[in-house]
C-alpha cells in the first residue's frame, strides 16, 4: 500500500475492467467527464474522499483506512462519516464501510474490486 499512500487517487473508469475500479493519480491528464470521484490516503490511517455533491459540484468525506491480507488476498477496508445535509439521520447511518480486494497498485494506476461485507 505504501505506493498509493500520500497520493490523491481519481477514478479512472475508462480503465475498469473485469469488476475492477481503476484509479489514477491526479496529475493524469484525465478525458472530459461529468465528474470523478477520488482518495487521499494518509500514512496515519486517515483518508479523504472526493465524493460527487447532488448539485454536480464536490464534497469531501472524511474517514479511516486499514489495510490488512485475509485468506492470502490483500484487503483494504474504509469507515467513512457522512457529514451532509440530511441531519435526520441516525449516527449508524451517518457511517459508510466499503471493502475492496486490491488487485494491484503502480505509480501509474491503482486496481481494487468492491467486496461484500459479508
Amino acid at each position: 500500500m505504501k505506493k498509493v499512500v500520500g497520493v490523491t487517487w481519481i477514478r479512472s473508469f475508462e480503465d475498469d475492467k473485469d469488476g475492477t475500479q481503476a484509479y489514477r493519480p491526479e496529475t493524469y491528464e484525465f478525458p472530459p467527464a461529468r465528474g470523478r470521484e477520488g482518495w487521499r490516503f494518509e500514512e496515519d490511517g486517515t483518508l479523504t474522499k472526493q465524493a460527487i455533491a447532488p448539485t454536480d459540484g464536490y464534497i469531501s468525506q472524511r474517514g479511516k483506512w486499514n489495510f490488512y491480507t485475509q485468506k492470502g488476498k490483500p484487503i483494504l477496508d474504509i469507515i467513512l462519516e457522512i457529514v451532509q445535509e440530511d441531519i435526520d439521520k441516525k449516527q449508524d447511518e451517518k457511517v459508510q464501510k466499503l471493502k475492496y480486494e486490491v488487485i494491484s497498485a503502480s505509480d501509474s494506476i491503482f486496481f481494487v474490486r468492491p467486496m461484500d461485507e459479508n
